[in-house]
């Protein structure tokens, strides 16, 4: 079970906001999302991707139209979590399970897509949620109205599931389907309820940081990003830096990490010529 990941968009910033240090031109940054192809559980899927429910569409919210135009996704249609399930073969129908790493637009888009699923979701995303969702949330970047409107009734909590420790000192992940094959590790710090994804069968094993930072350098050389990209990069600075520090942990005794949004390539990464 070796996981792709796939970039259903780019996002343009300049890469100091989101380097300490860095350059003052822009950069492409990827929004990945994952796919697992599981013997037993068939397609999973690891977020959902950027899509057109953002960008588009007269009947979007004030805020999130505002949120669209702020941050400007240039989306990859070839690139979607339907136009890559395709090329394996999959239905949305298909689709069992989704890891919902956090609630931010850039992961959630295209969750409406998928009727079967269930979300592996961490309860403190969840409840983050629901006690902010009248602020409007463009600073947030969570918007309600981008989720299924039965969310609430497929919920998995990765912490009702059997707990086992994951590789390199990541501390205790969930086992979600009892073979130790997918663990989800909560990476407090981005985002309430933020979590990673490890595959301790690999080797290395890999571990999915989801949005712990935007670029790698920014773990690996500790040039985590300050002002003003500060209320964008943490929900909890303190948090943050705890995770990286396990990161890094994880990093300095062999284990391979992939970010969301890091430009740079991946040998994980999805391409048309990837095979089916």
């Amino acid at each position: 079970m070796i996981p792709v990941f796939a970039n259903s968009a780019h996002v343009f910033t300049r890469e100091r906001l989101v380097l300490r240090g860095g350059r003052l031109t822009k950069v492409a940054l990827r929004v990945r999302f994952g796919l697992i192809r599981h013997p037993k559980h068939g397609p999973v899927l690891i977020d959902a991707g950027y899509g057109p429910r953002v960008t588009q569409g007269a009947g979007r919210s004030a805020a999130l139209k505002l949120y669209a135009a702020l941050l400007k996704p240039r989306l990859d249609p070839l690139q979607s979590p339907l136009a890559v399930l395709a090329h394996y073969g999959f239905d949305p129908a298909d689709v069992q399970t989704i890891i919902v790493t956090h609630l931010h637009a850039d992961h959630v888009t295209y969750l409406r897509d998928f009727p079967n699923a269930r979300f592996i979701i961490a309860p403190e995303a969840v409840r983050f949620m629901a006690n902010h969702s009248h602020l409007g949330n463009v600073h947030h970047g969570i918007f309600t109205e981008l989720l299924p409107d039965d969310f609430a009734d497929r919920l998995i909590d990765p912490l009702g599931l059997p707990q086992v420790e994951a590789p390199f000192g990541l501390g205790q992940g969930a086992d979600l389907f009892g073979d130790g094959s997918i663990l989800t590790i909560p990476l407090p710090g981005h985002a309430p309820g933020h979590l990673g994804v490890c595959f301790p069968h690999l080797d290395p094993p890999l571990l999915y940081a989801t949005d712990a930072q935007w670029m790698m350098q920014a773990i690996t050389q500790d040039r985590v990003p300050g002002f003003p990209a500060t209320p964008l990069v943490f929900h909890d600075r303190a948090a943050s830096q705890a995770s990286i520090t396990r990161i890094r942990a994880f990093i300095d005794q062999g284990g391979e990490v992939l970010l969301c949004h890091d430009p740079a390539p991946s040998r994980y990464d999805f391409t048309d010529q990837t095979d089916g």
